[in-house]
C-alpha cells in the first residue's frame, strides 16, 4: 500500500487551489467579456438610434412621432448597457490605474448618452403637447411661445448637468468617442438655449406693441440676398395679436440726399447707387442687419413713424407659407403655392407696358396686397404649428424670410436661429445684382464651380460662375424692357456680379467682367464685384480666385435668394444654394 507523503498532498493542494483559481479567473473574464460585448452591442445600437435622430433634425422631422420613438428605443438600449456594466464583477477592474479609467469613461458616457436620450424624448413629448393642441390667435399664441421657451430652457439645464467621465488619459479610440460626444451634447445644449431664446423673443415681440416694417421683395429683380424690396407697409402686434396695415410701392416713398445717412462698408463699397434714396436701391449687400437698420431709419425720415423691426419676406417665402394657410384671393384670381410663384415672378406683368406713373402701381399692389393677405390669414385662422414651423423653417434657410430687431436681446435670438440674414467669416456666396431695372432674373442660369489646390501651406480656391440669359421672346415690355429713353435693347440683363469671400481670404482677384465695381472689406468678409451685361442667348463666365490659411478648412455657402437656385459644384459634390451648405477641403 502506498501511503501519499505529505508533500505530495500539499502540492496536489495547491495544484486544486490554483486550478480553481484559473477556473474562476476564467469565469470572471467570460463574464466580463460577454457583459462587455453586450453593453458595446446595446450602446452601438443607441448611438446609431441617436444618429438617425441627429439626422432628421427639421421641424417637420422633430414634431412627428418618429423621432420620440427612436429616442425612447436609444433609451432602452443605453440603459441595457449601463446594466451590463454595472455588475459588481466589474469592481476590481475600476482600480486598475490605466484599464479602469477607460472602464469609469466607458460607463459615463453610456449613462450620458442614456440622459441625452432621455431628455431629447421628455424634451419632443412636452413640444409635441404644446403643439398639438388647438391654437387660435392672440394670448394663447403668446402662451404656447412661453410654455415652448420654458421647456427648451429646462432641456437644456438638464444637458448641462450631465457627468461624461475622465476625459484624460483614454486611449485613442475612446477618447475621439469621447470628444465626440462632448462636441455633440455642447451643440445639443446650443440649439435647446437657442430655441429657448427664439421662443421668448417671439413671444415678447407678439406680446407687444410694437412696430415692425414689412418689406415685400420680388426675386424677378435681385439684389444680394433677396430680392428688389418692391413693396411696404407695417405690421403692428399688440395682445398676441398682428395687425396687417396697408402696403404700398416702395417707390411712393422717395427720400432727398442727406435724409439718412450711409456710412461704413455699405457707402464704400456701394455709395454710387444711393442706397438711402430709395427702397429699391436697398439689398445690395446680403447684410440684412445692416440693409434692415437703414430700411428702418429710412421709413422713419419718409413717414415720421418709428419702428421696432424689419421683416424681409419674398415670393419663395410667400409660397413657402401659402402651404401653410391654403390659398388666398387677391384682386380677382386666387393664389396658392403652386401657382404663386408663375403669377407674382410673371403673369401679373403680362401685358403691361412702361409709361411713367403708370402699371407700376398695379404691379407693386398685387406683391403687397399678397403679402398682406397671407400675413393676416396666419394672423387670423388657428394655423396648424407643424405645417407653419416646417414652411417658416423653409423659408428661413433660403433667406425668403428675415428678420431684423432694434432690441439687443431679440436681435440676438434672430442671428442665433438663422433668421437674422448676417454674415459670418466663414461666409460665401455669389450675388448678380440686377441695375437694369427689368424683371429677368428668373432667366438668368447661375452655376458656380468651386475647386482647390495646395498653395505652399495654405489652399488655392478657384471659383468660376458660369451666367446665361435664357429669356425666351415675346416677354410684356416691363419684365424684358426695351425701357423709354433706355439704350438696352430687348431682354439685355445689367447686372453686378458680387462674390461675398471668407475674412481669412487673400490675394483675392476676379476676371471675366467688367473693371472692379467693388473691392473691400464688407462687414466679416470680403466683396469684389464688377459689372456685367448679357443679351438674350448669351453666356458669361467670372473667375474668382482667392487663397485660404492652411492645407485644410471650411467655408459656407449663404443662399443667393434667387429662383431659380443658383447650381453648385464643389471639388466633385453637387448642390444648390437653397440653403446653407459647408464647403470643406
Amino acid at each position: 500500500m502506498v501511503v501519499e507523503s505529505e508533500r505530495g498532498r500539499r502540492r496536489r493542494r495547491r495544484w486544486l487551489i490554483g486550478s480553481a483559481v484559473i477556473v474562476v479567473l476564467v469565469a470572471w473574464l467570460a463574464f466580463l467579456s460577454a457583459r462587455s460585448l453586450s453593453a458595446y452591442h446595446h450602446d452601438k445600437q443607441g448611438l446609431d438610434l441617436l444618429e438617425q435622430v441627429k439626422a432628421h433634425l427639421s421641424p417637420n422631422d422633430l414634431t412627428s412621432s418618429g423621432s420620440e420613438r427612436l429616442l425612447d428605443e436609444a433609451h432602452a438600449e443605453f440603459t441595457t448597457a449601463q446594466s451590463d456594466l454595472s455588475s459588481p464583477l466589474f469592481a476590481p477592474v475600476t482600480i486598475v490605474p490605466v484599464v479602469g479609467r477607460q472602464l469609469r469613461s466607458v460607463r459615463a458616457l453610456s449613462t450620458a448618452a442614456g440622459t441625452v436620450s432621455a431628455v431629447g424624448s421628455d424634451f419632443l413629448a412636452r413640444v409635441h403637447t404644446v403643439i398639438n393642441q388647438p391654437h387660435a390667435a392672440g394670448p394663447e399664441r403668446v402662451a404656447s411661445l412661453d410654455t415652448l421657451a420654458s421647456v427648451s430652457a429646462a432641456s437644456a439645464a438638464q444637458l448641462r448637468g450631465i457627468d461624461t467621465g475622465p476625459s484624460q488619459g483614454l486611449v485613442s479610440p475612446l477618447a475621439r468617442k469621447y470628444n465626440e460626444f462632448v462636441s455633440q451634447l455642447d451643440s445639443a445644449q446650443l440649439r435647446l438655449t437657442r430655441a429657448a431664446a427664439v421662443s421668448a423673443a417671439a413671444a415678447s415681440i407678439l406680446n407687444g406693441p410694437q412696430n415692425y416694417l414689412v418689406l415685400a421683395s420680388n426675386n424677378a429683380e435681385m439684389r444680394a440676398g433677396s430680392g428688389a424690396f418692391l413693396d411696404v407697409g407695417v405690421a403692428q402686434t399688440s395682445d398676441g395679436a398682428i395687425h396687417m396695415g396697408a402696403f404700398g410701392p416702395s417707390a411712393d416713398f422717395p427720400l432727398t440726399q442727406g435724409q439718412v445717412a450711409v456710412t461704413g462698408d455699405l457707402q464704400r463699397n456701394w455709395g454710387w447707387l444711393h442706397p438711402s434714396l430709395d427702397f429699391r436701391n436697398l439689398g445690395l449687400t446680403p447684410q440684412f442687419d445692416v440693409t434692415a437698420p437703414l430700411a428702418a431709419a429710412m421709413w422713419t425720415a419718409s413717414t415720421g413713424q418709428p419702428v421696432d423691426g424689419v421683416i424681409a419676406l419674398d415670393v419663395a417665402g410667400l409660397r413657402q407659407l401659402l402651404e401653410a394657410t391654403g390659398p388666398v384671393p387677391v384682386g380677382n384670381t386666387t393664389v396658392s403655392a403652386d401657382t404663386v410663384e408663375q403669377y407674382l415672378l410673371h403673369d401679373q406683368y403680362d401685358g403691361v407696358t412702361y409709361v411713367a406713373g403708370a402699371g407700376t402701381s398695379d404691379r407693386v399692389d398685387e406683391l403687397g396686397a399678397l403679402a398682406r393677405e397671407v400675413l393676416s390669414q396666419l394672423q387670423g385662422q388657428s394655423t396648424d404649428l407643424k405645417s407653419l414651423a416646417s414652411s417658416v423653417s423653409s423659408a428661413v434657410a433660403g433667406r425668403h424670410l428675415m428678420i431684423w430687431s432694434r432690441d439687443p436681446a431679440h436681435q440676438a435670438a434672430w442671428a442665433v436661429s438663422g433668421v437674422s440674414g448676417s454674415l459670418t467669416p466663414a461666409s460665401v456666396d455669389v450675388s448678380l445684382v440686377n441695375v437694369g431695372g427689368n424683371k429677368l432674373d428668373q432667366y438668368m442660369g447661375i452655376h458656380v464651380a468651386v475647386s482647390t489646390r495646395r498653395s505652399g501651406s495654405d489652399t488655392a480656391v478657384t471659383m468660376t460662375t458660369a451666367l446665361s440669359n435664357t429669356t425666351p421672346p415675346g416677354q410684356s415690355q416691363y419684365i424684358a424692357g426695351p425701357f423709354p429713353g433706355d439704350t438696352a435693347p430687348y431682354g439685355s440683363y445689367i447686372g453686378v456680379v458680387a462674390d461675398n469671400l471668407p475674412g481669412t481670404a487673400s490675394h483675392i482677384t476676379l476676371t471675366g467682367a467688367g473693371p472692379l465695381a467693388v473691392d473691400g472689406a464688407e462687414g466679416p468678409t470680403w466683396v469684389i464685384g464688377a459689372p456685367v451685361t448679357l443679351d438674350p442667348g448669351a453666356t458669361a463666365t467670372v473667375v474668382t480666385h482667392f487663397v485660404m490659411p492652411g492645407d485644410h478648412g471650411s467655408m459656407t455657402l449663404v443662399p443667393s435668394a434667387r429662383l431659380p437656385v443658383e447650381q453648385w459644384t464643389a471639388n466633385g459634390r453637387a448642390f444648390d444654394d437653397s440653403a446653407p451648405v459647408t464647403i470643406t477641403w
